[in-house]
């Protein structure tokens, strides 16, 4: 098994953007069909770094820092679920790996 491959990257990365954006879309459409606030419990699975974010800061977020909020949040989810993409893609590649034939080719005929 390859350590590091290149199409497993690009679909981690691409589903670590895309798993956390799913979910928060889903959740809006679901809550706003609702017709009531969404709990902050399930907020958690993609708004983890925003205390992390706040601590960088050392004070509450401006208005102003809401650009590099935004890109903030979305690049630590996409490390955090494109890593456990990875992961699962490596295992998943690791199990569905052939096992290595024993026998040892034929001897050449002589001429």
């Amino acid at each position: 098994m390859r350590v590091f491959s290149i199409k497993r990257a690009g679909v981690s990365l691409m589903l670590g953007f895309l798993l956390p954006l799913s979910y928060a879309l889903l959740l809006s459409f679901v809550f706003d069909f609702l017709k009531r606030p969404t709990p902050q419990v399930l907020v958690w699975p993609f708004g983890w770094p925003r205390p992390l974010w706040i601590l960088l800061l050392g004070h509450q977020p401006l208005e102003a820092d809401l650009i590099f909020g935004i890109a903030f949040l979305a690049a630590c989810n996409v490390l955090l679920y494109g890593s456990i993409v990875y992961a699962v893609l490596s295992v998943l590649s690791l199990l569905r790996r052939k096992p290595v034939d024993g026998e040892l080719p034929p001897l050449p005929t002589p001429f």
